[in-house]
């Protein structure tokens, strides 16, 4: 089957068939979903990188005259100027979400087009629950992507040093409350982003959002401890409202921040508690969710 021009048939549209777009980041990437496609996608080019993601139904993709079977949880890199097109196989239609990066100028060549790597695929997947929500958390999505771009990249790069994981983590503490991007986290240690990301993780062992989070949990907790409500100790620390405030404090403190007040403020105390059972110990001051025996300085 030579995939060289698209036949001027017009194809039914599956019932199911939708289309999403969306864009994100001050319009440097647009997210499209796709569902319900049984149609053939054309050979074509983007002047920008594409990381695509199938999520069901299988296809015979042709990319630079190299034939490619893809299907459900096949992760894609293309490339600017990548020739690709493909059409449907089986009766399942396709289900595909996609990254256009239009305007992502320190995007590394990928070394794609098939991406056999979980934690790329792992990576593309938290991207996607993130741009599904109506609210994006822009900080963590930049950096999940910078993340995955990482890991897509064609060449080998130097491994990072230590320097710079703390002036990074000082900046993060000097602006905890404010809205930071990863570009502001790389500069304070003369890095960029990629090397940002590396350094820090790898002298600390979370990343500078992860880092951020737990720093501004700690805040909250210590306001809430001294009386504030939930959602003026979530504008406080810094959360984009109470919902974010109360999954990073859960996933980081084991309970929610209502039951964290009353059980050291002793006001409706035993309303989430077993009777009779322990207060849970509450967290030092200014600690982050760090490998044991990890000093932050």
């Amino acid at each position: 089957m030579e995939m060289t021009h698209a036949p001027h048939i017009q194809q039914p549209r599956h019932p199911r068939h939708r289309e999403t777009v969306r864009r994100v980041l001050d319009g440097a990437v647009e997210f499209r979903h796709f569902a319900g496609f049984d149609q053939l996608f054309a050979p074509h080019a983007h002047d920008y990188p594409v990381i695509g993601l199938v999520r069901e139904g299988h296809r015979l993709m042709e990319c630079n005259r190299a034939r490619h079977h893809l299907g459900p949880g096949q992760l894609l890199a293309l490339n600017p100027g990548d020739a690709h097109g493909c059409v449907q196989e089986g009766a399942v239609p396709l289900v595909y979400d996609s990254l256009a990066l239009l305007d992502l100028p320190d995007c590394p060549p990928f070394a794609g087009p098939i991406v056999e790597d979980a934690e790329a695929v792992a990576f593309m997947e938290d991207i996607i629950a993130l741009l599904e929500v109506p609210f994006v958390d822009e900080a963590h999505l930049e950096e999940t992507l910078y993340l995955l771009l990482d890991l897509l990249a064609a060449a080998d790069r130097p491994a990072p040093s230590g320097n710079g994981a703390h002036a990074m983590a000082a900046y993060l503490r000097r602006h905890a409350s404010e809205t930071v991007r990863l570009e502001e986290v790389a500069a304070a240690a003369g890095l960029d982003k990629y090397r940002a990301l590396r350094s820090f993780t790898a002298s600390f062992g979370l990343t500078p959002m992860r880092y951020l989070a737990s720093l501004r949990v700690e805040s909250a907790r210590e306001a809430l401890a001294v009386g504030a409500s939930c959602a003026e100790a979530a504008t406080e620390a810094g959360f984009a409202d109470q919902a974010h405030m109360t999954r990073a404090f859960k996933e980081r403190l084991g309970m929610t921040p209502g039951f964290y007040q009353r059980a050291v403020t002793g006001s409706s105390a035993g309303a989430d508690r077993v009777k009779g059972a322990p207060l849970a110990p509450s967290t030092p001051k200014g600690s982050v969710d760090s490998p044991p025996g990890q000093v932050l300085s």
